[in-house]
């Protein structure tokens, strides 16, 4: 089937026609796990994609299918990276991940069935691998597609592996960009127009090459568009471009974001972070985060407190719409909500659930689900954005300073390799320039200095660029000389340590 751009869909949905509701409420998830295949498997590697793929992506998925049966439409954007796209479609991983859920069905089935979630678990455990053989046992690009063409969901896509785009040159960032885009029309048959930009970065004029490829919009945090004396919820055309941006509500989305101050950490819901180790389950409740003695998960307790957090978030979007109709009455009043796909199901056991209590519960409060397509059109103005992410400092730091300087460097000597290739007449322009590129992208991962820079499993991060580059300076010697492939590596290498004990001696 060829590719086709997606369009624009009417708002109107089970909830009624949106020029009647009370306001607008965007939900844009971004899901995204770097590629961890054949790298590592636990307690880091393969078993987040396994972990992901079940407590996440199978839930939510399935989820948004079903209130798409119910009526629903234009219930969210769905941001899917390409690398994870390719991970979900993988079949060693869907193999792996069978092997998985029947190893979760065991390890539930031993659960005392005194505990008060022995029930929970066990049933969940076997409806996630019913679900799975039923709608993802050839991956997950069926569910995808058919929430795309229903007008369930937008899909939003993006970049090839997730680099951190202020950091690549131009052409790289274009090559990323058109690979990733090209991805998902072979993948689902459509071609997004709108991406979730990684990391929400923003660098001045990079609107240019989202424009030269069909892009329209895009979400970015709501500094930086308060930086411009913007506001977030609002859409905004950058400079005299084609293309719209949206920033996301920082307060609204903290409720779900903030394990402090958000709903993830109320003391009902299941603890991340405390996993039993006789049955590798997590069989505890938050309780009081300073009492290191855990009580035990209660299901009921959990159900209870959905609901009550949902009613809490509508009411709080219903005082949101009423301040904005106060300030501004001449524009309608909405609000949109940016995270991570991973919190629901994942990081926080009961987020899927959350989720579609609030979407039922939507009509009777009289309030409207839109995309971020639609959030993102009839802009108020134009303005010129500065430089921006959504990490720390709402900056570029976490990307760019000394804990990963040595990252910055590797990953612009290899984008001149690879480039240099690029423009050469010599005969190293097929497999071996394939090849290259697949290094590339996989060592330009914003992922990797993330990692290192919030010490999250950073050991491992440093593992994976330094493997990647190093792959990629022996694709170099090797074009360059005639010696024996095993030599080349042995050079090769020998030169990387070179290079890295003078940048730790500077």
């Amino acid at each position: 089937m060829p590719a086709s751009r997606v369009l624009a869909t009417d708002a109107t949905q089970i909830t009624g026609s949106a020029g009647d509701s009370l306001g607008d409420v965007c939900f844009v998830f971004h899901s995204h796990l770097p590629w961890v295949l054949g790298h590592g498997t636990w307690p880091v590697g393969e078993e987040w994609l396994y972990q992901a793929y079940a407590h996440s992506y199978i839930p939510l998925l399935t989820e948004l299918a079903d209130l798409e049966r119910e009526g629903f439409r234009n219930l969210a954007s769905l941001g899917i990276t390409p690398v994870l796209a390719a991970q979900l479609d993988n079949p060693i991983a869907l193999r792996n991940l069978d092997i998985w859920l029947n190893n979760w069905q065991l390890r539930a089935g031993e659960v005392p069935s005194s505990h008060p979630a022995f029930e929970h678990e066990r049933a969940l455990a076997q409806k996630t691998r019913l679900d799975f053989l039923q709608y993802f046992s050839r991956g997950a690009s069926p569910m995808i597609r058919r929430l795309h063409d229903s007008g369930a969901v937008e899909i939003l896509g993006g970049p090839l592996a997730h680099p951190f785009t202020p950091n690549l040159t131009p052409e790289i960032h274009d090559i990323a960009l058109a690979t990733g885009l090209d991805d998902a029309a072979r993948r689902w048959g459509f071609m997004p127009n709108g991406i979730w930009v990684p990391e929400c970065a923003y660098r001045p004029h990079q609107e240019g090459s989202y424009e030269k490829f069909g892009i329209t919009h895009f979400l970015i945090d709501e500094p930086a568009i308060r930086a411009v004396h913007g506001e977030p919820n609002v859409g905004y055309q950058i400079g005299d471009s084609r293309v719209n941006v949206v920033a996301r509500d920082a307060h609204a989305s903290d409720h779900l974001w903030s394990a402090q101050r958000g709903f993830p950490g109320n003391e009902n819901y299941r603890d991340f972070h405390d996993v039993d180790n006789e049955h590798g389950v997590r069989l505890s409740r938050v309780g009081n985060k300073a009492d290191a003695d855990k009580e035990p998960y209660d299901p009921e307790r959990a159900t209870i407190q959905v609901r009550s957090d949902a009613d809490t978030f509508i009411d709080s979007l219903v005082h949101a719409f009423d301040q904005q109709r106060s300030n501004n009455p001449h524009e309608r009043p909405r609000i949109v909500v940016g995270i991570d796909t991973e919190l629901l199901g994942h990081w926080w056991h009961e987020g899927v659930s959350w989720f579609s209590t609030v979407i039922r519960s939507l009509p009777s409060r009289n309030i409207s689900t839109i995309t971020l397509q639609q959030a993102s059109s009839n802009p108020r103005a134009s303005v010129q954005l500065g430089e921006s992410s959504w990490g720390e400092g709402k900056d570029w730091r976490i990307w760019t300073d000394d804990p990963v300087r040595d990252l910055v460097i590797m990953n612009h000597q290899a984008q001149g390799h690879v480039l240099a290739k690029i423009t050469s007449d010599s005969d190293t322009r097929g497999p071996s320039l394939n090849s290259d590129l697949n290094e590339l992208m996989l060592l330009l991962s914003s992922d990797w200095a993330f990692m290192i820079s919030r010490d999250s499993a950073a050991q491992y991060a440093r593992e994976r660029a330094i493997g990647h580059f190093q792959n990629l300076m022996i694709s170099k010697l090797r074009d360059a000389t005639d010696l024996p492939f095993p030599m080349v590596e042995t050079v090769a290498r020998a030169q990387f340590r070179m290079q890295e004990d003078e940048h730790t001696r500077n």
